[in-house]
């Protein structure tokens, strides 16, 4: 009986996992960051964890919205989105001159608090499916009782439609849209959108009202192989030190810079610089991230570029708005200072003027045309 005990104690000892080896999910802090036209509400793996603070029936509400939730890979996010109508016929401002069908259209990114990376984004590769789409028959628009003239579709919406074992290999894929398709205006430029985030909507901008949209994020992104586009600086490493010389403490030139592993199909690179400030003081107003460097246009034949250099691409402007091209950073407050400078390989040139080159218009005009992207960060602390 003594050798069948241990012969069992040894065999439960191998079979259960032993507190160095047991496998524990962690929760992690995320921020959505969503613009829709009208409403939306997200869910993520089947909890409901944020929605658009301004009701549906407020007119013109084109508010933008930070949605912050902790969660475990995988993330089945989920969204119902709505176009505001006035009733079933699916119009809006009925009885009045501009009596119209409306449109519609989402974008949202989703970012890891910590990393501040982005892990996720709207994108023709999410799945949609249509629940309310009226009027049936757009020729009603101009209908003196479009409750009675004009026509509807509903489905009815699945009862575990956000849930992560809800099947939706019969919905559709989401189409993308242009800004000027979708109008965006207002919220939408409370954010930096990253370069591959869409406005996607499904297939019918204008007739169909309510939607459901999916999308499953199976594991956190992981660096791609060492194909990957490179970028990197003969004056320090990525998570080194910047040198005094770049810096308004300095000569405030900038920084020299050299990239490989170019994809084939590139047309253009992108080179930019910036920090997320500390916290304002007395007077300051938020204008987001600081930004001290935009190149655009550079030719895709171009390697490197060196410090100071002015003649390669099209400078753009900086936060300060004074002169184009480089401002040095002058880190304030005690501790490092984190500095990240990002190349982007582009599968065309950008029509943009460098006056209207800011950060956020280059990533905005560069929306959909990013091939792949590479980022260096780089600390300063003042003596």
């Amino acid at each position: 009986m003594r050798k069948i005990a241990l012969l069992v104690m040894s065999v439960l000892a191998l079979a259960l996992p032993t507190s160095s080896h047991a496998v524990v999910s962690k929760s992690i802090a995320f921020q959505a960051e969503v613009w829709a036209d009208n409403w939306f509400a997200l869910y993520v793996n089947g909890k409901k964890v944020g929605e658009d603070s301004v009701p549906i029936t407020t007119e013109k509400s084109f508010n933008s919205e930070k949605i912050k939730f902790s969660a475990i890979y995988p993330l089945t996010i989920a969204v119902i989105a709505k176009d505001f109508t006035e009733n079933s016929s699916g119009l809006e401002y009925i009885g009045k001159p501009n009596q119209q069908i409306g449109d519609a259209g989402i974008i949202l990114q989703i970012r890891e608090v910590v990393s501040d990376r982005v892990i996720a984004q709207t994108q023709n590769d999410w799945k949609v499916l249509t629940v309310n789409k009226a009027p049936l028959n757009p020729e009603c628009v101009t209908s003196n009782n479009p409750v009675n003239d004009c026509k509807s579709s509903n489905t009815k919406i699945p009862s575990t439609w956000a849930a992560p074992s809800y099947k939706d290999t019969t919905w559709k894929t989401a189409t993308e849209f242009s800004k000027e398709a979708v109008g965006v205006k207002d919220g939408y430029f409370d954010f930096t959108w990253t370069p591959s985030a869409a406005l996607i909507w499904s297939s019918d901008l204008k007739l169909d009202n309510t939607i459901l949209l999916r999308k499953v994020i199976k594991t956190a992104p992981t660096l791609a192989a060492s194909k990957s586009l490179l970028l990197s600086s003969p004056d320090f490493k990525d998570g080194g030190s910047l040198p005094k010389e770049f810096t308004c403490d300095g000569k405030g030139i900038s920084p020299s810079l050299g990239w490989s592993n170019v994809p084939a199909s590139t047309e253009s690179l992108v080179l930019m610089m910036d920090t997320t400030p500390g916290p304002l003081r007395p007077g300051e107003v938020d204008i987001g991230k600081h930004f001290y460097l935009t190149v655009f246009n550079i030719p895709k034949t171009a390697t490197s570029i060196s410090a100071g250099a002015t003649n390669v691409g099209t400078l753009g402007q900086n936060f300060q708005g004074k002169t184009i091209g480089y401002t040095p950073p002058c880190s304030q407050g005690p501790g490092a200072k984190k500095y990240s400078i990002y190349l982007y390989a582009l599968n065309s040139k950008l029509t943009i003027s460098p006056q209207e080159a800011t950060e956020i218009n280059l990533l905005n005009a560069m929306s959909g045309k990013v091939i792949s992207s590479a980022q260096l960060d780089v600390f300063y602390s003042r003596a």
